[in-house]
C-alpha cells in the first residue's frame, strides 16, 4: 500500500541506518524484532491494514519491564512527552523510510497516514460490494457464470499404470559394494568348570600404581614410528539417524622431544581484502545476520559480562564494624640498622617455653639481576631474637654463611635451632651454648658490657654439607613428632611398646624447591667421623652432616618434578593412621605424599595426588587449628581453602586488586583468617559473615607484609621490613 505524499517544508533529513532519509516531521522509523511486533499484536500488519493504535501506557510498561534491550527505548522520552492515549504504529514493508515500522510521536503527525488508510481501506471495500449489486439489476454477468457452471463436467479419474522395470545398471553397483567373505569363519569356545558357577565374586577398586605385578599388567601406549596402519579406501552409504553412543579414551602420551618451529602470517593484500569486502557475497552475509548481530550487541550493551556475582549480593547491615573501622592496634616495633637494614624479613616464629621472644631471618632484597652478579660469594645471614623488654638490641643474632630463608625452634628443646639458607645448606645453632660461651668471656674479660646492650652473638654449631643438601633454597623446615622416625632405609617407623620414643625430638624434613624431601637427623650431627678404611673406588663414605633419607618428588600423571616450596606434616595420633605431608609448589599445585599406611596392603609412598589451585607460585600453606584435614595456601591474587579428600577447594576467594603474600587462621575463631598483601594492607576475612569480600581490611604500612605469626595470646605478628606487633 502506498504511504500519502507529504509536503516538502513537511519533511526532515533524517540518518537512519547509516543512511539519509527524507522523514515526515513527528515520524520516526523504528526496527521492531518479531518477539516485540508480536508483544505489541503488530505482527500481523499487511498492506491493507498497515497501522494499530497502540495504548501509551502499554508501550511505556514495555520499557520499564525490559529496559534498554527494548525495541521502543530509543523513543522513551518522545514517548514521555505524547500526550494522547494511544500510539500509532505504522508497518513499512518497503521500508521507504529505512526500518520496518514507524511510529507517530504527534497527534497530527499521525492523522495523514491513518486517513490515507481508511481512505483506501473504503474504496477496496467498495469494489468488492458492486459486483452482487450489479447482478440483482440486470443479471447478465451472474447468469452466465451460472450457465458456464452448469455446463462443466468432471472427467473421470484414471488410474495410473506402472511400467515395466528397465535396468540402468545400478544392480552391478549393489553387487560391488556387497561385503564378500573371503575366508571361513573363526569358532571360539570358552570352557568353564561347572564348580565354579554361582560362586560370589567380591570387586574392589585398587589403584594402578599399587598394583604388585605393575611391571608385567602395566601396558601404557606408545606410538611406533616402524609402523604405519594403512587403510585401503572405502565407498560406504549412511543415514543420517539421530543415534547416540557411550564411549570412553584415553590420552596418548608421547615422548617429549625438543623441537624448533619458524612460521610467517599468511594474511592477504590489501586489493584482496578491499575486493573480498566489496563482494556480492560479503554483503548477502551482512544483511542475513543484522538481525541477529544487533540483538547480540544490544545485549552486550545491557549485560555487563565481567561483572562479579558475588559483589552484587546485598550487604548484611548486622555485621560487626565496616571497612573504615580498623581494629588492629600496632603495639611496638622492632628495627635495627646494621641487621635490618637493606633486608627482606621472610620469616617469624616465636620461641616455645618463652614469654615475649620473637625470631626472625631477613634475606637481602635484590633483584634477579643483582643475586646472578653476586651468586657465589660469601654472605652473612642473621637471625634475631627480639624480646618485648628491650625493642631497641636484639636479645641474640645468630648468624648463618647466607640468607637464611626458614627455621624452627625444637618443640621439645627451644634452645635448639635449625635453619634453612639460600645454598640449600641446613644451620643448627644452640642457644644454651651460645648463653654458655657469652658469660664465660665476659668472665674472662671482666667486661659488665654497654648498658642495655647485651646481644649475644653465635655462629652454627653444625652445618650441612654442600654436596648432601638441597641444590636450590630451603624454603620450609618441620620437626617430625618423637614417636615417628624414619630410618636411614627410608622406613617410616612408629615408636612405642618394645622400643621406647626418646624423650626430645631428634628428626627434622627439609622442603627445597629442586623437587626433594629431606629428612634429618640431630643425633648424626653429632657424631665423631670414623677413621678412614681402605675402601675400593666408588664406595666411600660421604664426609660431613646429610640427611638420612632422601624422596624425589614427582608428578604421578606426567613423571614431571614437582617444586614444593612450603609443606605441613600430618602425623595420626593413631599408631595404625596414615601419616601424610601436604606441599604447595612454585606452579600453585597443591600436593599429597602419603609417607606410610600401616593398614593398607601393598602401600606405596610418594606422591599421590596434584590439585592445581592457583596461577602463580604459593607463598603460605597454614593447617586449621580447629578443623582437622583443612588447610590454607595462598598464592597469586587469591587464596583456597582445602579439605583433605576431596580434588577441588571448599572456597577459592574472589581475585584481590593487588597480590597476596602471606596468610594464617585465626587461634580463637575458626571461620576468621588474615591474608596480608604486598601493598602493605592486611585483609580479615570472616567466611561465616560475607565470602565475596574481606569484612575488614587494615591499612597498616606501606611496605608488603611478607609473613605473620600468631602467639596463644592472641597478640599477631607481621614483618616487612620493620616488625610490628598487634592486638
Amino acid at each position: 500500500m502506498p504511504l500519502p505524499e507529504i509536503p516538502e517544508d513537511q519533511l526532515v533529513e533524517m540518518e537512519v541506518d547509516g543512511n539519509m532519509k527524507m522523514v515526515p516531521k513527528g515520524i520516526k522509523p523504528i526496527f521492531l524484532t518479531q518477539t516485540s511486533a508480536a508483544g505489541f499484536g503488530v505482527d500481523g500488519l499487511t498492506k491493507d491494514d498497515p497501522y494499530k493504535m497502540i495504548p501509551k501506557a502499554q508501550i511505556m510498561e514495555d520499557i520499564k519491564f525490559k529496559g534498554a534491550i527494548s525495541d521502543m527505548y530509543v523513543l522513551k522520552k518522545d514517548i514521555e512527552k505524547f500526550k494522547g492515549e494511544d500510539v500509532m504504529i505504522h508497518f513499512d514493508d518497503d521500508e521507504i523510510y529505512g526500518q520496518n515500522y514507524f511510529v507517530g510521536l504527534t497527534e497530527k503527525a499521525a492523522e495523514p497516514f491513518i486517513a490515507f488508510a481508511d481512505f483506501l481501506t473504503a474504496q477496496l471495500n467498495t469494489r468488492t460490494t458492486k459486483t452482487p449489486a450489479a447482478g440483482e439489476g440486470g443479471g447478465g454477468a451472474a447468469a452466465a457464470e451460472e450457465e458456464e457452471e452448469d455446463d462443466y463436467e468432471e472427467e473421470e479419474y484414471v488410474p495410473p499404470v506402472s511400467k515395466p522395470w528397465e535396468s540402468l545398471g545400478s544392480e552391478v553397483e549393489i553387487a560391488d559394494e556387497a561385503v564378500v567373505e573371503t575366508r571361513e569363519r573363526l569358532v571360539l569356545a570358552l570352557h568353564r568348570k561347572r564348580k565354579e558357577f554361582g560362586v560370589p565374586y567380591k570387586f574392589s577398586d585398587r589403584d594402578a600404581q599399587e598394583d604388585p605385578n605393575i611391571t608385567q599388567n602395566d601396558c601404557r601406549p606408545y606410538k611406533d614410528p616402524n609402523f604405519e596402519l594403512r587403510r585401503k579406501e572405502h565407498n560406504a552409504a549412511v543415514q543420517a539417524v539421530p543415534e547416540s553412543a557411550a564411549a570412553k579414551s584415553q590420552t596418548t602420551w608421547f615422548r617429549p622431544v625438543a623441537k624448533a618451529l619458524q612460521y610467517e602470517p599468511n594474511g592477504l593484500s590489501e586489493r584482496q581484502k578491499y575486493d573480498m569486502l566489496d563482494s556480492t557475497e560479503m554483503r548477502d552475509f551482512l544483511g542475513v545476520i543484522r538481525e541477529r548481530y544487533e540483538e547480540a550487541l544490544q545485549q552486550n550493551e545491557t549485560v555487563d559480562i565481567f561483572s562479579d556475582d558475588f559483589a552484587d549480593l546485598a550487604e548484611d547491615e548486622a555485621s560487626l564494624g565496616n571497612k573504615t573501622d580498623s581494629e588492629l592496634k600496632e603495639l611496638q616495633s622492632y628495627y635495627h640498622l646494621s641487621y635490618c637494614a637493606g633486608r627482606l624479613l621472610t620469616f617469624i616464629q616465636w620461641q616455645p617455653a618463652a614469654k615475649g621472644v620473637v625470631a626472625v631471618a631477613g634475606a637481602r632484597r635484590m633483584t634477579f639481576e643483582e643475586r646472578v652478579s653476586v651468586s657465589g660469594k660469601v654472605n652473612t645471614g642473621y637471625i634475631l631474637l627480639w624480646n618485648f623488654s628491650d625493642p631497641i638490641h636484639p636479645q641474640m643474632v645468630l648468624e648463618a654463611p647466607g640468607d637464611v630463608h626458614c627455621f624452627r625452634f625444637c618443640p621439645s628443646n627451644p634452645d635448639l635451632v635449625i635453619g634453612g639458607l639460600e645454598s640449600g645448606q641446613i644451620a643448627m645453632w644452640s642457644l644454651a651454648d651460645a648463653r654458655a660461651a657469652a658469660r664465660e668471656a665476659k668472665l674472662l674479660n671482666d667486661d659488665t658490657g654497654e648498658e642495655g646492650n647485651n646481644t649475644i652473638t653465635a655462629q652454627p654449631t653444625v652445618l650441612s654439607a654442600v654436596d648432601q643438601s638441597h641444590k636450590r633454597s630451603v624454603t620450609d623446615l618441620h620437626w617430625m613428632p618423637a614417636a615417628f622416625e624414619v630410618t636411614e632405609k627410608g622406613k617410616f617407623l612408629r615408636l612405642g611398646g618394645d622400643k621406647p620414643a626418646p624423650a626430645e625430638q631428634q628428626q627434622f624434613l627439609s622442603v627445597g624447591a629442586d623437587g626433594t624431601l629431606l629428612f634429618w637427623d640431630v643425633r648424626k650431627a653429632h657424631e665423631q667421623p670414623e677413621e678412614k678404611k681402605d675402601e675400593p673406588a666408588g664406595k666411600a663414605k660421604k664426609e660431613g652432616w646429610g640427611p638420612i633419607a632422601k624422596m624425589n618428588l614427582h608428578n604421578p600423571d606426567g613423571a614431571m618434578e614437582l617444586s614444593p616450596v612450603f609443606g605441613l606434616l600430618d602425623v595420626s595420633d593413631d599408631p595404625q593412621g596414615k601419616c601424610s605431608v601436604y606441599t604447595v609448589t612454585e606452579e600453585g599445585e597443591f600436593t599429597t605424599i602419603d609417607l606410610s599406611a600401616p593398614n593398607v596392603e601393598n602401600f606405596t609412598k610418594g606422591v599421590k595426588s596434584v590439585i592445581p589451585g592457583h596461577y602463580g607460585p604459593c607463598v603460605a600453606l597454614q593447617r586449621s587449628p580447629f578443623v582437622p584435614g583443612v588447610h590454607l595456601s595462598v598464592g597469586d591474587w587469591t587464596f583456597n581453602v582445602w579439605r583433605e579428600g576431596i580434588s577441588s577447594p571448599l572456597f577459592s576467594s574472589p581475585f584481590c586488586p593487588t597480590s597476596y603474600t602471606c596468610g594464617a587462621w585465626s587461634p580463637s575463631r575458626p571461620a576468621v583468617l588474615f591474608v596480608g598483601r604486598s601493598d602493605g594492607m592486611i585483609d580479615i576475612w570472616d567466611l561465616l559473615d560475607r565470602s565475596h569480600e574481606p569484612s575488614m581490611t587494615d591499612a597498616d604500612t606501606a611496605a608488603e607484609v611478607t609473613s605473620m605469626e600468631f602467639t596463644s595470646s592472641a597478640i599477631r605478628i607481621h614483618i616487612h621490613t620493620h616488625i610490628h606487633t598487634h592486638r
